[in-house]
């Protein structure tokens, strides 16, 4: 299957919005607001699901499979790492890290776990099996969209409402219009030259700004992982935040589809797409491992964060095309599948 160069920038960026993210705050985070920057690059990520699962017509089985293994994988291994740490330095094996790969438990808690990104593996292996026990069967049309916003706005707004924000954020309906977006969308292939790309560009410019100068003139009171829009009563507040942050999720998710489209994905982009595992499950802990050492250098501001950030980033995604090179999971796979049909030959029917 060719590669699109879109789905490589989406995820390269997306990648970076998360690592950026986690060490930039203002004056960034009133473009994006009532979510941060940062999420919108698991906005993208959740996108390039539905548009890759959406052309899979067979072998869902076999299929759930390689995109569970790779990320359950590396997941576990950061997992185990992060408790010899922690029983070492701490005398706590942080069990929570654990809890996104039993049935991805996690998301019914209303806080991440120890390692906080670890929260995503939860709701891709929901994600993953609504795709293949339901999703898989239905052909999205604009009604269906339609319909699966008004579920997502409505259920996020009664966690928001009920001062659950990290279960309005990491269950399934938070993200459920970006997925199903992604597989109306899935015939969707790069467009032939960069023509338009300036205008794109511009209009999503002052998309983003005409956004901040808006909203900050209400009320948004700091929150996490959702800013609360406060204009009215508690329970509008609620239904006004969640539908803000559907607006923001898919408004910047179609405009860098429409920018991305058009720009060609070099080895740069490439070389960070194929390593978004790693660095998005293990560059928390590293940054907890590496902070006082970058403090020596650089005791806080700017330097001190840009210092962490392009560590977390370009080190730690080094590091992944390295451990790919060692470690060679797809081999691990194919062997894990096979045992599995040996025992369960169902399995291996389409």
């Amino acid at each position: 299957m060719k590669r699109c160069d879109f789905v490589d920038w989406m995820k390269a960026v997306g990648m970076f919005l998360i690592v950026f993210g986690h060490f930039f705050g203002d004056p960034f985070n009133q473009f994006t607001q009532p979510i941060l920057p940062k999420q919108l690059g698991v906005a993208m990520f959740v996108f390039i699901m539905g548009w890759g699962l959406g052309k899979v017509t067979k072998d869902k089985l076999s299929v759930s499979y390689s995109r569970l293994f790779p990320m359950f994988f590396w997941g576990i291994i950061i997992a185990v790492f992060i408790s010899g740490i922690s029983l070492l330095a701490i005398d706590n094996p942080s069990i929570s890290n654990y809890s996104p790969f039993v049935f991805g438990v996690n998301v019914i808690f209303d806080g991440f776990p120890a390692n906080p990104t670890t929260w995503f593996i939860g709701t891709y292996f929901h994600i993953i099996l609504l795709w293949a026990i339901l999703f898989h069967r239905i052909h999205v049309t604009p009604q269906i969209l339609f319909c699966s916003l008004l579920i997502e706005i409505i259920i996020r707004s009664y966690f928001i409402g009920n001062e659950t924000i990290f279960i309005a954020y990491m269950t399934v309906p938070n993200w459920l219009t970006l997925f199903l977006l992604g597989m109306y969308m899935c015939q969707r292939k790069d467009q032939p030259n960069s023509k338009g790309l300036t205008v794109i560009g511009v209009i999503w410019a002052v998309f983003l700004v005409s956004w901040a100068l808006v909203l900050n003139e209400f009320n948004v009171t700091q929150r996490f992982p959702f800013k609360n829009i406060e204009i009215i009563s508690h329970s509008v507040n609620a239904v006004l935040t969640s539908v803000a942050v559907s607006v923001v999720y898919l408004a910047n998710t179609l405009f860098s589809i429409a920018v991305f489209s058009r720009i060609k994905a070099g080895r740069i982009v490439r070389f960070f797409s194929r390593n978004t595992i790693i660095v998005f499950i293990g560059h928390m802990p590293l940054y907890f491992v590496l902070e006082p050492i970058v403090r020596l250098v650089f005791p806080s501001g700017w330097p001190k964060r840009l210092c962490i950030v392009l560590i977390m980033y370009i080190g730690l995604s080094w590091l992944s095309e390295l451990l790919h090179k060692w470690i060679k999971v797809d081999s691990i796979k194919k062997w894990g599948w096979e045992k599995i049909t040996q025992f369960v030959p169902k399995l291996a029917k389409p």
